[in-house]
Formats: C-alpha cells, structure tokens, sequence
C-alpha cells in the first residue's frame, strides 16, 4: 500500500530455552514471572485465549494515510455472534510501527496493549504498555517494558508505571469509517505503471485519505467521475477487498461503489 500513498501523494511468552542467571529472563516457577501485578495473571490468561482462538473471523478496515505520511490500518476479531473480542491498530511511520490491541470479554474492554518498534541505525528499540481494566472500564493496573532484542522482550516481565487509558475510539472509527475515517468523494488518480485508476475518498478536509483500485467502472461510477469536481465532498458507501498481483504489488480493490444514505 505504502509504493501507491506515494505514487499517489506520496505480537505470551515463548517456551524457549534460555541463561537463567541471564537478568532478564526471569525464573519460570515465579508466580508472577509475567507482570509484578498480583491479580495479572487472569488478564494474561484472557488476551492468550483470544489470541490463540481459530472461531474468530477478521473484519478488516480501509487503509488510510494521514497528510504526514503515516499509514493506518485496523483489524477487528469477531465470533460467530458478531461480537467482538480484540482490535488491532496498525500504524506505520517512516521508521517505526506502532500498535495497539484491545482484548474484550462480554462486550467490556479488559486490556489494551500498546507495542512500538522503532529503526535505527545500529539498533531496533521494542516497547511495550499493558493497561488492565475493571468492571467500569477503570484501569487498574498498567506496565511495561522494552529492550533492544525483540526475543528477549517476550521473557521481560511487565514492570507497573503510572495507570493510563488507552483509548479505543480512534481504532473503532477506522472500522466504522466516521470520524476522521468518513469516505467523502475526493477525487480519481491514475497509476500508469499498473495502467489502473485509483478512487480516493477520505474526510473533505484530506487529512486522511484512502485510494482503491477501481476494477469495473459502473453507471454510477462513470457518473461521479464524468462531473467529478461537482461530486467532491459526496459521502461514499464502500464495498472493498485486499488483492495482491504476481509481481508483489498490492492494493485495495474497488468491488462497488454508491452514494451513502446520508447524502440522498
């Protein structure tokens, strides 16, 4: 996705063996080898069982590019019911990644955890903040911890810091397209290396915007393009895929496109 933004604008522990006089890695027969919270091993527990569950189905977002270059993309995990029980944010940056999962248990958010990899020259540094949460969504707990080896990451445990909420919202907004995440109409661009016209839709002041692979112009389509500058700003309703070609290159594809309701 990151070669069409800029054509067009621009992971509870691992069994494993290990040094056990190593200090950061800490004895196994601890009972809280995994945070230095009491009551966290039930949290653990949970974002394990959800993480390892094969009932889930993904529902995956649109991708989205800021104005400054960072690409943004969501995942939510769902069962058979419709509910949801984890979300992924994936944001890419010019040289680090940033993600923040959110693990639910009856509709109520019980730990969000933010991981951030960042390049450098000589090294990569590996952080993350674990938030565990109450009935009332209060947090009661929060964690972290970081290395520059990403394997030794996995054996640290999580040391208590100042509690933090981490917020759902902007993740959800992706998902849903409001917000930030509205797919107005802004315009076509087209792609002469794959010889494809791209739509791009985002909020109308392009602070995030997002461009598919039109794979079959229809009526409506040869419509909002011919009297394109008139149509800028409609709100769009999306049907869309993820496709990748032989040689690599991969892209949303465009499967249908109508004007919203709201805009009817």
């Amino acid at each position: 996705m990151r070669t069409i933004y800029v054509v067009l604008f621009g992971f509870l522990l691992y069994g494993c063996s290990g040094d056990n006089e190593d200090p950061n890695y800490p004895k196994i027969d601890s009972a809280n080898f995994r945070s230095d919270f009491l009551e966290g091993e039930m949290f653990f527990d949970l974002k394990e069982s959800i993480e390892r569950s094969e009932g889930l189905a993904d529902a995956k977002s649109l991708e989205f590019m800021s104005a400054e270059g960072v690409i943004f993309k969501a995942t939510a995990k769902i069962d058979s019911f419709g509910e949801v029980h984890m979300l992924i944010l994936e944001q890419e940056f010019e040289n680090k990644l940033k993600n923040e999962f959110y693990f639910y248990k009856n509709g109520l958010k019980r730990i969000s955890l933010q991981s951030c990899t960042e390049f450098h020259e000589q090294y990569n540094y590996y952080s993350e903040i674990i938030s565990f949460y109450g009935d009332s969504e209060n947090v009661i707990y929060t964690g972290n911890r970081n290395s520059k080896d990403i394997d030794s990451l996995h054996w640290l445990s999580y040391t208590g810091i100042d509690k933090q909420s981490h917020s759902d919202k902007f993740t959800l907004d992706l998902l849903k397209r409001e917000g930030l995440f509205q797919t107005n109409f802004l315009g076509t661009a087209y792609l002469e290396e794959q010889d494809r016209l791209f739509l791009i839709v985002g909020p109308k002041n392009q602070s995030y915007t997002s461009t598919l692979a039109v794979i079959e112009k229809t009526e409506f389509l040869n419509e909002l393009i011919k009297y394109e500058n008139k149509n800028i700003g409609k709100l769009l309703d999306i049907d869309f895929t993820h496709a990748t070609q032989t040689d690599g290159f991969s892209y949303q594809a465009l499967l249908n496109v109508s004007l919203a309701e709201e805009s009817q």
